[in-house]
């Protein structure tokens, strides 16, 4: 495939999915975002494209091209950030992005109509381009970072979509690099690679931003959406819940996760990847907890209980022994011990006969 053809494509496509994310209905800041980041991929390949006929109006065209390596950075934000992603400072580093490199576009096109005798002012591009390579170099790498932060605690269907976008990213970042070094000195192949490279992200974000869409209307139908005939929708088999109802046991008790610190009833159902309303049903209905803190909170205290009464662990203090029962702080420790023993912990203490203590 020649050169030409291949940026024709990466224009075609970008801009078939540019018209894609306009056409959806309930719009979300993933699709305009993806549909800038089209819209500036495909004014890149237009440059590519008429360069050698448009000749310095070209660098008019790369000025719309201003929203690639910056814009990528807000959409993985957007993908792999549930609360808060974007806020005003990340899209203010987007539009100085953005306004260096419509600033050196538009220094480029008055150059090349104009000849200026100035040092002070080609220093100061020569700079500022500096500053936009090593700005970009940095966005892109944060934009593996947000794919890789937090991953552990993310969900399984989560987590293959981070594994995803960074096995095509990545991959795209390391043929890049090692192109730009073996074919330093030819920038047509070099250019032809990456709108290659280009077209395998484009593809890659349009299959990502699908398959949350179907996650997300999955989950909406599953909770909101109405049934025929007035019908209840139909309760989980008993094996279902059974088999539910161990996982978190296991998950809570055998691996003693009501330990961790700052346990919440979203870390339980990121872990399992089930909603929080069905951990929150099965420990009300076959565990027999009031809520989900409170039932947490009875364990630790027991686990405390255990700990006071162990003769080896009489020098420990009451904070050493709330910390190591899951408790962030000697208050809400002391707090909860008293409000399920109906004593402090330094009372229940010294209530325990001696004769206990030298069992245990």
């Amino acid at each position: 495939m020649t050169q030409p053809h291949i940026h024709v494509i990466l224009l075609a496509v970008s801009l078939i999915l540019l018209f894609a994310q306009l056409g959806v209905r309930n719009k979300k800041t993933l699709h305009i975002l993806f549909a800038i980041f089209c819209g500036s991929v495909a004014m890149t390949a237009a440059k590519r494209i008429t360069g050698a006929d448009f000749g310095p109006y070209q660098y008019l065209i790369g000025m719309l091209a201003c929203a690639t390596c910056n814009c990528f950075w807000l959409i993985a934000r957007a993908l792999f950030r549930e609360k808060n992603p974007i806020a005003w400072q990340h899209i203010a580093v987007a539009i100085t992005i953005a306004v260096l490199v419509v600033f050196q576009q538009g220094y480029l096109f008055v150059t090349a109509h104009w000849t200026l005798h100035s040092r002070w002012l080609s220093l100061l591009v020569s700079s500022l381009g500096e500053v936009t390579l090593l700005l970009s170099s940095g966005i892109l790498m944060l934009s593996c970072w947000e794919a890789c932060r937090g991953f552990n605690r993310a969900s399984r269907r989560d987590k293959q979509q981070r594994i995803v976008f960074l096995s095509i990213f990545g991959s795209a970042i390391l043929i890049s690099k090692t192109a730009q070094n073996v074919l330093n000195g030819n920038p047509e192949q070099l250019a032809l690679i990456t709108s290659l490279l280009t077209i395998g992200i484009l593809i890659c974000l349009q299959a990502l931003l699908i398959w949350r869409s179907t996650l997300r209307k999955q989950a909406q139908e599953d909770t909101t959406a109405p049934h025929p005939h007035g019908l209840k929708p139909l309760a989980p088999s008993a094996e279902a819940t059974n088999s539910l109802a161990k996982q978190i046991h296991n998950l809570i008790i055998e691996q003693q996760g009501y330990l961790q610190t700052n346990l919440k009833v979203a870390d339980i159902a990121r872990k399992l990847d089930v909603s929080e309303y069905k951990i929150s049903k099965i420990l009300r209905e076959h565990m027999g907890a009031r809520n989900f803190n409170h039932y947490i909170n009875e364990l630790r205290i027991q686990h405390a209980m255990q700990l006071l009464s162990d003769a080896d662990k009489q020098h420990w203090s009451v904070l050493v022994v709330g910390l190591e029962s899951g408790f962030a702080s000697v208050g809400p420790f002391t707090r909860a011990f008293k409000a399920y023993t109906g004593s402090t912990p330094n009372q229940y203490r010294q209530t325990l006969p001696p004769a206990a203590l030298a069992s245990t």
